[in-house]
């Protein structure tokens, strides 16, 4: 693969770091569901209690997840056409956007009260920013992607 047109960097972020946050994320979705709540919800809408409802909600949204990290794991590593890895960063950054959304909708003034965020908010934000600053630096092409090495 030494033609690749994904520089080294975007390779081992999106290949091996970010299915590592995706995994983190599936074993709270299906096991933790008490810290997911703590972290990955805005705390307006935080009881920190698990209903049947929100149980559900969150094994759905795991099993969602298990196959976008299948898909991060399996397919980006099995093919290294720049057009696929767009498309495929393309659909995941309208999941991030839309989870960035869903934290405004859901509390507009905390979400935008960077310096009232404790340790969850600036974990969870912190590391769904990064990953749309990465998707979005690599569908513009920043770092030389597209181009012959």
């Amino acid at each position: 693969m030494a033609n690749s047109q994904i520089p080294l960097f975007y390779r081992v972020f999106f290949l091996y770091i970010d299915p590592l946050f995706c995994l983190s994320g599936i074993y709270l979705c299906f096991f933790d569901h008490a810290t997911y709540l703590e972290m990955g919800i805005p705390r307006a809408l935080t009881h920190h209690s698990s209903s049947p409802l929100t149980s559900h909600l969150l094994t759905v949204l795991g099993a969602w997840s298990v196959a976008i990290f299948a898909l991060q794991t399996l397919l980006l590593q099995q093919y290294r056409d720049v057009k696929l890895w767009r498309i495929f960063m393309f659909a995941i950054l309208l999941t991030d956007l839309g989870m960035v959304y869903a934290v405004y909708v859901a509390d507009p003034v905390m979400a935008t009260s960077v310096s009232k965020w404790g340790s969850g908010e600036w974990t969870n934000h912190g590391i769904l920013g990064l990953v749309i600053v990465m998707r979005t630096a690599f569908l513009l092409g920043i770092g030389g992607v597209g181009k012959p090495n």
